[in-house]
């Protein structure tokens, strides 16, 4: 064979290192795609995990071995953020020596470890991006847990969920460089789809919490509308016999408010037979008296004495006092009665004062007291001139019985009043309507504030019946507010104990209905 075709040993050589090299980088390849076979087949794993389950005990209990299967970590664990504490409580942990994973639960391990931003693996979820320490006693952001599990080497990686942190997964060797850290971002891709899964997972936790909540708060409404039913059942039985004991009462109570009707029927009849009998039998002698005493003092006017002119007077004073009174209690059963009739006629009303305080002059002088009219230009107005003399000489007699000592003064006046606010004046371009105002003012006793609302009132009186002074009806004021309203008038008083009243009524100038019933 020619020498030109021989191999040199250094040819040789150099062909065999570098099959060698091709040897070598095979292998590396090999190697490199069995761990990119094994890392597809984690993920694989994970998300059938995570597909199957959303309970965070399963996530968590099948996850962390899976981690330690893809990287060459001693131990794992995952913290999850408390969002009311900032604290990373221990969800779970794991060992390559341990025979199953221990779950914590959200409650977290009983002793306190980081905080957000506290050691390594606070740092790493307030950065958002995975951490690791070759020589984690080197590296002053790691610190000592307090789980007693020695750890060299280090890789924390953040779980983020919406851009929310979640927690953390710690992968941990316990010597220095013994973690790959060229695969730290495979293992950041594994916590990526571990912070999905827990993300869910929690979700489905609050709702089941939320629904085992609302069941119980479902069962114990329905306990309570069964309790409520049974209550309102109960009740209704009570409510059913009361019902018919208050039927039973009523059926009573209505028979003999019937009879009681009945009575007060006969009762009304009889009182309007005796008031009759009462009218007749006393006002013939009544009139007999006081046309007698007026006649006397007309007749015999120039045989009498003084004396016996004020005694003649009282007498026809009285008498008409008493007529007063009688003419009042029957009045008033009139007027509940509806049989008032008005008759309206252009009056002077300045007469029909002048009128009643002369015929109410002697009972003045009797007690002492200056009776006095001051009039003003009043125009005649439309009313009943026998009413109205009724209406003053209640007035002018209340006013004369509750006074001791001083005036008793009349006005009358021309103003512009509101029907609703008859105590002030008003022009008429704000709305005021012509009325008739008189006030009688005296410096009595006085109305205390408590009986000024109720003065008007049938049969009552400023004085207690045991400590009235002057006899009386107690109907006088309730005969006057019902003759003035009669007119379409108001009336009203003002008054200070101890210091005088004044009591006035107003009449307006417009036509008053021609009857008023009860």
């Amino acid at each position: 064979m020619p020498a030109s075709n021989a191999i040199s040993p250094d040819a040789l050589q150099r062909l065999e290192h570098q099959k060698e090299l091709y040897v070598r980088a095979l292998r590396n390849s090999s190697r490199e795609l069995e761990l990119k076979i094994e890392e597809l087949s984690i993920l694989r794993q994970l998300g059938h995990l995570f597909e199957r389950s959303t309970r965070l005990e399963d996530l968590a209990t099948h996850a962390l071995p899976l981690f330690l299967q893809a990287s060459q970590a001693h131990n794992a664990s995952i913290m999850l953020l408390s969002p009311e504490t900032g604290e990373l409580n221990l969800l779970a942990a794991a060992g390559r020596e341990d025979k199953q994973v221990a779950y914590f639960g959200l409650e977290g391990y009983p002793r306190r470890l980081f905080r957000l931003g506290e050691g390594l693996a606070g740092s790493c979820l307030s950065a958002g991006e995975s951490l690791s320490a070759e020589d984690a006693r080197a590296d002053d952001r790691f610190l000592p847990g307090t789980g007693g599990v020695a750890v060299g080497s280090i890789a924390c990686l953040p779980l983020f969920s919406r851009d929310a942190p979640l927690g953390v997964v710690n992968l941990s060797h316990p010597a220095p460089r013994s973690l790959d850290s060229r695969r730290l971002p495979v293992w950041t891709i594994l916590a990526s789809y571990l912070a999905v899964a827990l993300s869910q997972a929690l979700l489905f936790q609050d709702l089941r919490e939320a629904n085992r909540k609302l069941e119980e708060r479902v069962r114990a409404r329905t306990r309570s509308l069964e309790r409520a039913k049974a209550e309102i059942a109960r009740h209704n039985e009570g409510l059913q016999e009361a019902v018919h004991a208050r039927t039973r009462e009523l059926e009573q109570a209505l028979e003999e408010l019937q009879v009681q009707n009945a009575r007060l029927e006969e009762a009304n009849r009889v009182k309007d037979e005796f008031l009759n009998n009462i009218n007749h039998e006393l006002k013939t002698p009544l009139n007999a008296v006081i046309g007698y005493a007026g006649l006397l003092l007309r007749e015999t006017a120039g045989g009498l004495t003084h004396e016996q002119r004020i005694d003649l007077e009282l007498i026809e004073a009285n008498g008409k006092h008493l007529q007063h009174i009688l003419e009042n209690i029957f009045s008033l059963k009139d007027i509940e009665s509806g049989a008032v009739e008005l008759e309206a006629v252009p009056t002077d009303l300045n007469e029909l004062i002048h009128s009643a305080v002369a015929s109410l002059q002697p009972r003045a002088r009797e007690k002492g007291l200056e009776l006095a009219f001051e009039p003003l230009d009043v125009p005649p107005l439309p009313l009943d001139p026998t009413l109205v003399r009724r209406v003053l000489f209640n007035l002018l007699d209340n006013a004369i019985k509750f006074s001791e000592q001083g005036n008793v003064t009349v006005s009358s006046r021309l103003a512009y009043r509101l029907p609703e606010r008859p105590q002030e004046d008003c022009p008429p371009e704000k709305g005021g309507l012509a009325y008739a105002v008189v006030e009688v003012t005296d410096q009595g006793k006085g109305i205390h504030a408590e009986d000024v609302d109720r003065i008007f009132l049938k049969f009552h009186q400023g004085e207690a019946p045991t400590r009235k002074s002057e006899g009386g009806s107690g109907v006088g004021l309730t005969i006057a507010k019902n003759l003035v309203e009669l007119h379409g008038g108001r009336i009203w008083v003002t008054s200070r104990a101890g210091r005088g009243s004044t009591f006035a009524f107003g009449i307006p100038y417009e036509a008053a209905p021609a009857r008023r019933g009860a």
